[in-house]
């Protein structure tokens, strides 16, 4: 009997094969190869219909695509343009042949309903149309229509892209070309394909053409193609792919507002425009598939593995707002997790995507994917302005922990925060009420009806808090939430669970279930309180004080090292969020991670109200720590920290551990013969004197006759050697 096995690598759905590799992804999965399992021999599953190994997960190897340079038009001319054959379908959709047998020939008649039909351009190179535009070659087809590349003669030659039907005779691909002119006939966006001319039909065989300018710099799908080690296509960095999404969602804000669905984005729909530098700026092309939004009656156009779940549903009642924030979801899938975009139909959509084994650093990255491109609709992003602003803030967190390169800003939703709670390593000593307290707050919703009765509200110890909410003109949502924290700030923990009870308990409110979360943390149900901060986190993963809620809710339910993932992507983003520092510190502890743990809290900016004891518990850590070869190295950072700081009262503790610390390391090495341990040359008998008289220093000054006593004793035993 076989035993399948999961892989072990982190969050990865894939099994095991018998050689130690998981099937899914190909990567070798450690602890795995061919042991035996209870006896059993690690083998795939036999109806798994997947190939028994693939490439390397794509996402691993990214690339950072070129700036988009000006393109010879002409290499972009397809030398036998023809509708391939596996869409060569009758266009008369009452038509059993309209998805269904391919018709026999590139151009007649459909021989089960007499619908005539041409899979060959209906232009030819140097035919001139509109006395003006004269055809330079076919670039090509696309749902519903061909596009040829042109030369306006009445403007020095200036090119210009021509898009037709494909089939004349096919009716909803007339709707959709109708669509297309209307839309972009009334369109003016810098993210948006200009429209120059619509060409009126010239027979009874031609159902007009649209006249567009020419972008140089091709598609971001051409762009990947070619990007990948030896030439090859491959996955683009996902910085890069969510500032592309950033413009997308520009020009999505914009066609939602003057009332159109775009429907069918993909990568093959977004142009790059070359010789703009760095900036890389993107236009949507190809508005085949265009709608109004309240058109209910028109066909739906999408593309397989790109569109909603509801549109295929529902077919023309489907489509919306968030079905078209579903194709921005899966054209960023398409982009960043395979090499090439004919492949997203690999990568599941919604909830699922968490289960993809990516690196901690992509966690709000899949968290961002899975909300938008949710099974249900209500569970997406309501708009385009609200999925635009989570992107930016998941770009920051993942920029920076790719480079290294805090990139902090503030936030629309919640209040500024130094975030500055529980600043020591001990996790025993963790109080959930100052937590709660050192969480960012909320911002009160401006369209709430109580919203300036609540910024009336000044300072206010919590008990008389809870009295003036009591005068409030309505109970809405945002005084129900003041009064919860003000409850919880005051110890009854009893009483601020069921203020929150009068909401539905699907209610998809942010506010509501971070409150929930507040509870849950207080009442010291970690559990529950990891659930709602996730849920939370889920839903703004742009937000760092959401990530920053989930860290320390992980941390609580005895999870450190997810917990740790969380706060070093929140402190990689923002360092004036030193709460985190100090709970990946903790963290980093749990996991026997010494040195690390130091490390992140000699980060602590010198300007932070912190940085003493940061630098104190860092100094700490590294005394216990064994001797890792470089703690000379951490003790020689951590007193150039302690040399720029104002006086403080554990100065010379510190002092005297780091140079007890450098005391305990091999000195005769000469790597650091150019630095110096406040003022001091790294010789041994000039350490031992330095720490001596600190060590005296400190046994004068204290009250404690058992701990001066043991700071003489220690300054002897560390004293140089002498004959007196």
């Amino acid at each position: 009997m076989t035993v399948d096995r999961d892989c072990a690598q982190r969050n990865c759905p894939g099994a095991v094969d018998e050689d130690g590799f998981c099937r899914l992804w190909g990567h070798e999965c450690l602890g795995a190869g061919g042991a035996d399992v209870g006896g059993a021999a690690v083998r795939p599953p036999e109806a798994d219909p997947r190939p028994p190994r693939t490439t390397s997960r794509p996402w691993e190897r990214p690339a950072v695509l070129p700036t988009a340079r000006p393109h010879d038009p002409l290499t972009a001319v397809v030398s036998q343009a023809v509708v391939p054959e596996h869409s060569r379908y009758c266009g008369n959709t009452r038509c059993h042949r309209h998805r269904g047998p391919r018709l026999p020939r590139v151009a007649g008649f459909c021989p089960d309903c007499g619908t005539r039909y041409s899979f060959t351009p209906p232009l030819a190179d140097g035919d001139l149309r509109a006395g003006r535009y004269r055809i330079e070659g076919c670039l090509g087809n696309g749902g519903v229509g061909w596009v040829f590349l042109a030369r306006d003669e009445d403007m020095d030659g200036a090119w210009r892209v021509l898009k037709g039907q494909r089939n004349p005779e096919d009716r909803e691909a007339v709707a959709a070309f109708v669509a297309e002119r209307q839309a972009l006939i009334a369109l003016n966006h810098p993210r948006i394909v200009t429209i120059t001319h619509a060409l009126r039909p010239e027979s009874d065989r031609d159902g007009g053409y649209l006249v567009m300018e020419y972008v140089n710099g091709g598609t971001l799908e051409e762009a990947r193609s070619t990007a990948g080690p030896g030439g090859g296509s491959c996955a683009v960095d996902v910085a890069q792919a969510l500032g592309y999404a950033v413009q997308i969602l520009d020009a999505f804000e914009y066609l939602h507002d003057q009332g159109w669905l775009y429907c069918d984005l993909k990568p093959e729909n977004v142009m790059r425009v070359g010789g703009q530098g760095t900036n890389d700026p993107i236009k949507l092309v190809d508005f085949g598939a265009a709608r109004r939004i309240d058109n209910t009656v028109s066909p739906a156009w999408g593309t397989v593995g790109y569109t909603a779940p509801e549109v295929e549903r529902l077919g023309p009642a489907g489509p919306s707002v968030r079905s078209d924030l579903y194709t921005v979801g899966r054209t960023l899938a398409a982009l960043t997790l395979v090499p090439r975009s004919t492949e997203v139909t690999r990568i599941p959509p919604g909830a699922d995507l968490l289960r993809l084994p990516v690196p901690a650093r992509l966690d709000p990255f899949l968290r961002l994917l899975a909300r938008a491109t949710a099974a249900e609709p209500e569970d997406r992003f309501a708009s385009a302005a609200e999925m635009r602003e989570q992107v930016r803030g998941v770009r920051r967190q993942v920029g920076s922990a790719t480079d290294g390169v805090p990139r902090p800003t503030r936030s629309t939703l919640f209040s500024p925060s130094t975030c500055a709670f529980a600043l020591h390593t001990d996790r025993a000593a963790l109080d959930v009420v100052e937590i709660m307290l050192g969480l960012p707050v909320p911002l009160v919703d401006g369209t709430d009806p109580a919203a300036g009765f609540l910024a009336s509200l000044g300072a206010a110890d919590p008990a008389e808090l809870i009295e003036l909410l009591k005068t409030a003109p309505q109970r809405t949502a945002q005084v129900t939430y003041r009064a919860v924290r003000a409850h919880l700030a005051a110890g009854r923990v009893a009483e601020a669970g069921p203020l929150l009870a009068g909401f539905p308990e699907d209610l998809r409110d942010w506010a509501l279930w971070w409150h929930r979360g507040l509870v849950a943390l207080v009442g010291r149900d970690a559990a529950t309180a990891r659930r709602r901060f996730e849920q939370v986190y889920g839903w703004l993963p742009g937000e760092v004080s959401t990530r920053l809620a989930y860290a320390v809710a992980c941390e609580l339910d005895g999870d450190p090292r997810t917990a740790a993932d969380h706060y070093r992507g929140v402190w990689d983003a923002d360092p004036g969020v030193v709460g985190a520092a100090f709970g990946l510190a903790r963290c980093l502890l749990a996991t026997a991670d010494a040195r690390s743990a130091a490390d992140a809290l000699l980060r602590v900016p010198e300007s932070s109200r912190a940085s003493t004891v940061a630098v104190t518990c860092a100094v700490r850590i590294l005394l216990d720590a064994p001797d890792d070869g470089r703690r000379l190295d951490a003790a020689l950072d951590a007193a150039a920290i302690v040399d720029k700081l104002p006086p403080f009262g554990e100065r010379e503790e510190v002092e005297a551990h780091i140079l007890r610390i450098a005391l305990d390391c091999d000195l005769t090495e000469g790597r650091h013969d150019d630095r110096r341990l406040f003022g001091h040359r790294l010789d041994e008998d000039a350490l031992r004197r330095a720490f001596e008289r600190r060590c005296r220093s400190r046994a004068r000054r204290t009250a404690d006759r058992r701990e001066r006593i043991a700071l003489v004793e220690l300054a002897n035993a560390y004293r140089p050697v002498t004959w007196w």
